[in-house]
């Protein structure tokens, strides 16, 4: 159950603040989130959401969803060819549509007198003898080797006891002669209602047909008779049951799909029905194998009907549709349509990896879990290609893009082997294995060497490469638009990943929002995807929502996010200090405001994030969102984390006063984050393992974490409109006197500049941020710099400056430079 304060945030975000009464209404006016991408409006006309093209936005009452191609353009399959081609194949349109010449005649013979039966016989025998390469499409959840024969595969898993056993595990939660079948923890017996709602699978997903993947492979691992017979079972049920299953209403979703017959659905199905019947060809009955075919024609055909007339658009669906028509095309050449689906598929497959996969390595759907599904999308393509067709050449043109889609995710991972789940991403440790078998492929010591703290030191000694960081720590992504701030590849460096994108297929809305990781432990994190997914019921009220996110709302409000990218970006990273800033305009259109965002990082020390919003709005309020795992004490200038490990958050001490500060709780995505973060929070009595820390359980995967909001009200005046935060983690709580770390503005002459002092125990720093005029400071401080870090004990012990021609600081020689340059000074 969520906690009460955020059940009143989703109705009324953030309780009144000391400057507002009751009848003070906030406008809170902005886009409205929606499960699914819907077409946007400019004036009066509206757009797809993907290819920005016009489409019409009349009503759909009364559609056939069975027909419908696409979301967004009201493309339709012709009923007739959806009913004579794709749903309803009789025995006479199978045997037309191949060109199978050992059984031709025969064929033709038994339709000429009916014989049905005899056309079932003859095309069983056909499909049983067949040659085949025993490459299989996929293999259990593991097996990251794509296309690698049954053989490969035996050898591999019999070598892993646990892996054999999950298994063989898995398919036995779906079947048993002793029980029958149970799916989604319902049980059947022997009759299965494939129209039945489960509470916590969605239909679109059941009819995926996943629970088959480890039908099959425990079937190659055991050669069960039983388990062949509960395929055949299976399928013959869901077949006989297709036209009688009903639509789901799922919530938030504005546009309705046909659970059975949609792109995605189709795609991932049709692969594991090509799997199935190559391993069950022999053991299922003719009439069986008969069925299989017309299901994987008809489905092939509609999924030819998808990318022949819908248009491109850069994201999953298309490309997933293109894998398996070509796979289905590969592996039934006697289908007279196999060729152009071949050749359709291979034009769509290539514009993707040209248009999807950024020069920067980056995905465009812009989220990790995505990126990963795509990767083993586009790499088994290419394998498949090279495996059924001796084709190398895809793999040969773009292997190398490839490459620079995995070291995107390598330089992003964070310190403790997690991914960092920017928009609709879940978090997990499962582009590790990704990492593994990349580094064999390309030679690439550095991909295992971000993640090497995942492997045994025997493990890391027989990897036939040397396991080398990454040479790169803090890097900009330019197209791809995030940015990630580190100063190691340690486990316990600092980390942070920012976001600056646009809105892209999957996007939440959010702006310039980040994660941060400090000690081996998580300190800011983003909410992620909920427990369900999109079936989660705070999928759109909160997952989405701006509020889940490290980022700055006005009036918490929802900010636009259709070509909304951070704009006049800095982005200067030296050795001993990083600066990043961007502008955003979500909050432009409905609230009169623009909000930019500074963040200084003190390598291995604190973060300084600056924010300063510009608005022409009134009776309006700036909220710092922050999300952390810790639990939470408050200071009179900011809050401290509670336990051994944690970090220290401070706002700027002269403008507390002006600042209301909100401890709250919200629900997080923990999957795969270590149970340090357990021992680090002071734990109450009687919490599990409260009593021994040695014993303690793991993170769950999604549980209420501290939500910090610090509230602002807003003038219109740019010198007041701003607030300065200071991150400060550390690594013992016996070194740290949070009275010691603070943070304060520094009146300057100039609005034009800024200034704040940071104090901690190892002294204390100068943060400037100006416009790159030369300009007499504070103290003795000239520069035509953008931003200056000066380290002060008794002397000046570092200076870092950005974009600087000639400055001078107390104590330092002068300096001046022909061009504008980075330049960093440490005392020696």
């Amino acid at each position: 159950m969520m906690h009460t304060m955020f059940i009143l945030l989703v109705l009324f975000p953030i309780t009144l603040s000391f400057h507002e009464t009751a009848s003070d209404e906030k406008d809170r006016s902005g886009p409205t989130i929606r499960l699914q991408s819907t077409v946007y409006q400019v004036g009066g006309k509206w757009y797809c959401p993907l290819c920005r093209q016009e489409v019409p936005n009349g009503s759909r009452a009364g559609w056939d969803h069975k027909l419908a191609l696409s979301e967004w353009h009201d493309v339709l399959i012709e009923k007739s060819y959806f009913e004579k081609k794709i749903r309803y194949i009789t025995d006479e349109e199978l045997v037309h549509s191949l060109a199978a010449p050992s059984i031709a005649g025969d064929l033709r013979e038994a339709l000429s007198t009916r014989q049905y039966d005899r056309v079932s016989d003859l095309l069983h025998r056909y499909v049983a003898g067949k040659e085949d390469n025993g490459r299989l499409s996929t293999y259990d959840s593991q097996n990251k080797k794509f296309f690698i024969t049954t053989d490969e595969f035996l050898n591999e898993v019999r070598s892993d006891t646990a892996r054999t056993q999950a298994i063989i595990s898995s398919a036995e939660q779906v079947y048993t002669p002793e029980k029958g079948f149970t799916l989604y923890g319902v049980h059947w017996g022997k009759k299965i209602d494939f129209n039945h709602s489960y509470p916590n699978a969605s239909k679109y997903g059941v009819h995926y047909l996943s629970f088959l993947g480890d039908q099959i492979t425990s079937f190659l691992l055991r050669r069960d008779p039983a388990t062949a017979a509960a395929f055949e079972s299976i399928f013959n049920q869901w077949y006989d049951q297709l036209d009688s299953i009903q639509g789901e209403l799922v919530r938030n979703q504005t546009t309705a799909y046909d659970v059975v017959w949609y792109e995605l659905g189709l795609a991932n199905r049709t692969q594991r029905l090509i799997d199935a019947q190559r391993v069950f060809a022999r053991h299922v009955s003719p009439e069986t194998n008969k069925r299989l075919l017309k299901i994987i024609l008809g489905s092939s055909r509609w999924l030819d009907q998808c990318l022949a007339k819908t248009p491109f658009h850069p994201y999953n669906w298309q490309t997933h549709t293109a894998m398996t028509l070509s796979y289905a095309a590969l592996v039934y050449p006697e289908f007279r349509e196999s060729e152009s689906w071949l050749d359709r598929g291979r034009k769509t497959m290539v514009r993707h990896l040209e248009e999807d996969i950024f020069d920067d390595g980056g995905y465009v759907e812009r989220t990790p879990s995505y990126a990963e599904y795509m990767f083993t999308v586009f790499y088994r393509y290419m394998m498949m290609l090279q495996h059924f067709r001796n084709d190398p050449s895809l793999k040969d043109k773009y292997l190398a893009r490839l490459e620079k889609y995995i070291e995107f995710f390598v330089l992003t991972n964070t310190p403790v082997g997690v991914n960092a789940p920017f928009n609709d991403a879940g978090r997990g440790r499962g582009l590790v294995r990704v990492f593994k078998e990349m580094a064999d492929f390309f030679n690439r010591g550095d991909f295992v060497g971000a993640v090497r703290h995942e492997f045994s030191a025997e493990a890391i000694a027989s990897m036939p490469f040397k396991v080398t960081p990454p040479a790169t720590t803090s890097v900009d992504f330019p197209h791809s638009q995030f940015v990630v701030m580190r100063d190691s590849w340690e486990p316990e460096s600092y980390f942070l990943m920012l976001n600056y994108g646009e809105w892209q297929n999957h996007s939440h809305y959010d702006h310039l929002d980040f994660e941060i990781y400090a000690n081996g432990i998580p300190i800011a994190l983003d909410a992620g995807l909920g427990k369900l997914g999109y079936l989660d019921s705070l999928h759109v009220s909160w997952f989405k929502h701006p509020l889940s996110h490290n980022m700055v709302t006005i009036n918490q409000a929802v900010p636009e996010k259709m070509n909304m990218r951070g704009y006049d970006k800095v982005w200067s990273p030296m050795a001993q200090t990083d600066v990043f800033a961007a502008t955003h305009d979500g909050y432009l259109k409905y609230q009169k405001a623009k909000h930019r965002r500074h963040i200084v990082f003190a390598k291995g020390h604190y973060w300084l994030i600056i924010d300063e919003v510009a608005t022409t709005g009134r009776n309006q309020d700036m909220d710092f969102n922050f999300h952390t795992p810790f639990a939470m004490v408050e200071l009179p200038d900011g809050f401290i984390s509670r336990g051994e490990k944690g970090f220290v958050i401070k706002q700027d001490r002269s403008d507390v006063r002006n600042i209301q500060r909100v401890r709250s709780a919200g629900m997080a995505d923990l999957n795969g984050l270590p149970n340090e973060i357990r021992r680090a929070v002071a734990l109450p009595a009687g919490f599990p393992g409260s009593g021994n820390l040695n014993k303690l359980p793991d993170e769950p995967s999604h549980r209420e974490i501290d939500w910090l909001i610090f509230k602002k009200r807003l003038t219109g005046s740019p010198r007041a409109d701003r607030m300065a935060t200071l991150i400060y983690p550390f690594a013992s709580s016996k070194e740290v006197d949070p009275a010691r770390i603070t943070v304060e503005r520094v009146d300057l002459p100039a609005d034009s500049a800024v200034a704040y002092r940071v104090t901690t125990a190892k002294g204390q720093d100068l943060v400037i941020v100006s416009d790159g005029s030369y300009r007499k400071f504070t103290d003795g401080i000239e520069g035509d710099f953008t931003y200056a870090r000066i380290s002060m004990t008794d002397k000046v012990e570092y200076a870092g400056f950005t974009g600087v021609s000639r400055y001078k600081v107390p104590g330092l020689a002068p300096q001046t430079f022909p061009t504008r340059r980075n330049y960093e000074y440490q005392r020696r």
